[in-house]
């Protein structure tokens, strides 16, 4: 996250602090649609994403006023939050299918023709599918890092681990799931 992005979000988290409203409304904004991703990518049906997403910004106004900011931008707070809850989701449901063939339309291009979105479907699928065979730990840095578009340092925030072992892990399961793909072939 660029430095410009984490001095607007410091502002706007002061502002919110003092309960204006419309500045957590704009950080709500700001993120929504990336948690949305980071919990649809992990869950099967995008209306439970909706719920998850909605309850990660009540936690986080409802907790705004113990925030501290240690040097990570609020994002990472958020996907904190979105990740304890979407843990708590599943351990009350005691179901461990993260993913399945939910509704992901928000990762087609709109601009596609049918063919071209029959691929990238089919596509998505052979992922999650895979995804869902490699060890936790590396689903949830890729997905992290790659959906949820945090640098290293906000994934370790996120993770509770330091940036080296994120990378590490990263490096890790690229590899793992690089050898996943390619025995799914087969």
């Amino acid at each position: 996250m660029p430095d410009r992005q984490a001095e607007i979000d410091a502002r706007l988290v002061k502002r919110a602090k003092n309960g204006d409203a419309e500045a957590f409304g704009m950080l709500h904004d700001q993120y929504a649609e990336s948690i949305f991703r980071f919990l649809s990518s992990r869950m099967s049906n995008s209306l439970d994403a909706e719920d998850l997403t909605g309850e990660v910004f009540l936690r986080a106004w409802r907790s705004l006023s113990s925030y501290r900011q240690k040097g990570y931008p609020f994002s990472a707070y958020l996907f904190r939050i979105a990740r304890n809850l979407l843990i708590d989701h599943y351990r009350q449901a005691q179901r461990e299918d993260f993913l399945d063939d939910g509704d992901v339309s928000f990762l087609q291009g709109h601009e596609k023709s049918p063919d071209a979105i029959f691929v990238s479907k089919q596509e998505r699928q052979r992922l999650r599918k895979n995804l869902d065979k490699i060890r936790e730990d590396y689903r949830d840095v890729l997905v992290l890092r790659f959906l949820g578009g945090l640098s290293p340092d906000e994934t370790a925030k996120v993770m509770q681990r330091s940036s080296g072992a994120v990378r590490v892990l990263q490096h890790r399961a690229l590899e793992a799931l690089r050898k996943q793909l390619n025995n799914s072939r087969d």
